[in-house]
C-alpha cells in the first residue's frame, strides 16, 4: 500500500522541478514523502509566503498542489451539530475537518491562490474540481456539509476570470448558472446566494440568478439533517422579495425538532445516544478505565476543595508521587479497553495535552512530551485517518505554544527527530511560516 501511493504521488510530480531557495525547497522535498493532503497544504503553503518570486515557479507549484489535493482522503469538509461537540466522536472528527485538508478545500484555496498568478488557469482548475457528492443525511447523523470554499471560488472565479469579450457574451453568467444548476443540498444554498450577491452582473443578470435559486429552493427535497442546519443561513442570505420562497422550503421537511436536540444533553451520559432523531453520538470518557483515569488526572490539577494546584505545588515529592502513580495507571490503559482505537487515541491524547501543561518544566516535561510523540508516532489512526490523526499533533503544538511556560521549540525538535514523515513536515513549515511565539510566553521563562 505504502509502495502503491509512492508511485502514485511520483507520477504526479513534474519531470524537473525548478530549484527553490532553502528552506522552502526541503518543504517541498519533505511533503513528496507526505500522505496527499499534507503535501498540498505544504506547498500552498510555500507559495503564500510570497518567497517564491518566478510566476512560472509559483504556478507549476500550484499546479502540483491541486493534484495532490485531489486525492485526499476527507473529500469534503463538514461540521459537527451544534451540542454534540464536546467530547464525542463527532467532535473530534468536526475539529479535524476544521483543519480544512478535505480535497475540496484543498482544491478551492489552490484555484484562490491561482487567480492572482494566471485567472486563466484558475477558471480551469475550477472547472476540474470533482464536486463531491453530498449524500443525503438523516437525524442521526451528527456531522454536516460545510461548502462555503467552493462557492467562494465561483464567486471569485466569476469576476476575474472572465475577460470583456466574454462578459459581454454574458458567459461570466451562465457560468454561475451552470453551477446553480448543480445544486442538490441544502447546504449549498446559503454559500450560492453569497456568489449571487457579490457577482459582477447586471440588475436584470442578478435577478436570472435568484430566480434559477428559489426555483432550486422551493423544488428541493432536503433531508432532515441538512435542512435543520442550513435553514437559518438560508433565510438569512435570501433577500426579502424571495422569503416566499423560502417558506415553501420549510414546508419540504420537519428537520430535526428542536426538542429532541434538546434532550441530547439529557442522554450523553449513556454513551452512545441513538433514539429518535437525535444524532447518534459516542460520547468519551464513558468506560470504567478512562472514567477512573479522568478523575485521577483532575486531582492532579486540583486540590480536594476544588482549588487550582499552584505550580509551585507541583515540584513537591508528594505530586510527583502522585504523578508516578498516575503514569503506571496511564501505562496500563489499552485501545481494546475502549469502543474503538480512534476514541482510545484522543482519549489518551487528551491526558498527555493535560500532562504537558501541568507538569514544570524539566526533565519530566521533556519525557512526557518524548512519549507523547512516540504515542501518536505509533497509532495506526494515522493510516486509516491521517488528518484525524494529524489533528491531535496540531493540538498539542497549539496548547504548548499558547501556554505560559509551554516550550513550543522542544515540541517542535521532537517532531522534527521524530523521523514521522507528517511530523517532520509539519515541523520545518512551523519554524518557517509560524508566527512568532508571543512575548509574554517568552518573556514568562
Amino acid at each position: 500500500m505504502r509502495l502503491a501511493s509512492l508511485l502514485f504521488i511520483a507520477a504526479l510530480l513534474p519531470a524537473q522541478n525548478p530549484k527553490l531557495p532553502e528552506p522552502y525547497q526541503s518543504i517541498v522535498e519533505l511533503s513528496h514523502g507526505a500522505p496527499p493532503e499534507f503535501a498540498a497544504d505544504a506547498i500552498l503553503r510555500v507559495v503564500a509566503s510570497n518567497k517564491i518570486p518566478a510566476r512560472d515557479t509559483r504556478r507549476s507549484l500550484l499546479e502540483q498542489a491541486f493534484r495532490f489535493a485531489a486525492v485526499a482522503k476527507f473529500p469534503v469538509r463538514m461540521h459537527g451539530v451544534k451540542g454534540t461537540l464536546t467530547d464525542t466522536r463527532s467532535g473530534f472528527l468536526s475539529a479535524a475537518y476544521d483543519l480544512k485538508l478535505d480535497a475540496l478545500s484543498l482544491q478551492s484555496r489552490t484555484v484562490r491562490d491561482m487567480l492572482p498568478i494566471d485567472a486563466a488557469k484558475a477558471r480551469e482548475l475550477f472547472t476540474e474540481i470533482t464536486r463531491p457528492t453530498l449524500a443525503p443525511l438523516t437525524c442521526y447523523d451528527a456531522l454536516t456539509y460545510d461548502v462555503s470554499d467552493y462557492y467562494q471560488d465561483l464567486g471569485a472565479v466569476s469576476q476575474t476570470a472572465f475577460n470583456a469579450q466574454e462578459r459581454k457574451k454574458e458567459e461570466h453568467l451562465k457560468f454561475i448558472l451552470d453551477y446553480l444548476g448543480q445544486i442538490s443540498s441544502p447546504a449549498e444554498i446559503a454559500p450560492a446566494a453569497r456568489v449571487i450577491k457579490s457577482a459582477e452582473v447586471s440588475a436584470e443578470q442578478r435577478e436570472i440568478l435568484w430566480n434559477r435559486l428559489a426555483a432550486i429552493l422551493e423544488t428541493m427535497q432536503p433531508d432532515g439533517r441538512s435542512f435543520a442546519a442550513a435553514l437559518d443561513e438560508i433565510s438569512h442570505e435570501m433577500p426579502a422579495a424571495l422569503q416566499s420562497s423560502v417558506a415553501k422550503f420549510k414546508e419540504k421537511s420537519a428537520g430535526c425538532p428542536d426538542d429532541v436536540r434538546q434532550g441530547v444533553t439529557l442522554e450523553l451520559s449513556q454513551g452512545t445516544v441513538h433514539s429518535g432523531s437525535t444524532p447518534e453520538l459516542q460520547k468519551y470518557w464513558q468506560s470504567p478505565q478512562a472514567q477512573q483515569l479522568l478523575r485521577d488526572g483532575l486531582k492532579l490539577r486540583f486540590t480536594s476543595d476544588n482549588k487550582v494546584i499552584p505550580e509551585s505545588a507541583r515540584t513537591t515529592r508528594e505530586w510527583l508521587e502522585q504523578l508516578t502513580d498516575f503514569l503506571a495507571e496511564l501505562a496500563d490503559w489499552t485501545e481494546d479497553q475502549e469502543k474503538s482505537p480512534a476514541d482510545y487515541y484522543h482519549e489518551k491524547s487528551i491526558i498527555y495535552m493535560g500532562l504537558v501543561e501541568l507538569i514544570p518544566p524539566g526533565q519530566q516535561r521533556d519525557k512526557m512530551m518524548q512519549a507523547y510523540v512516540d504515542f501518536i508516532n505509533a497509532a495506526n489512526l494515522q493510516q486509516q485517518s491521517p488528518v484525524e490523526w494529524f489533528m491531535e499533533a496540531y493540538s498539542m503544538l497549539d496548547r504548548v505554544r499558547n501556554t505560559s511556560s509551554g516550550e513550543p521549540a522542544k515540541l517542535l525538535d521532537a517532531y522534527q527527530k521524530s523521523s514521522n514523515p507528517i511530523l517532520a513536515l509539519y515541523a520545518l513549515e512551523e519554524k518557517t511560516f509560524a508566527s512568532p511565539i508571543p512575548a509574554w510566553v517568552t518573556n514568562s521563562r
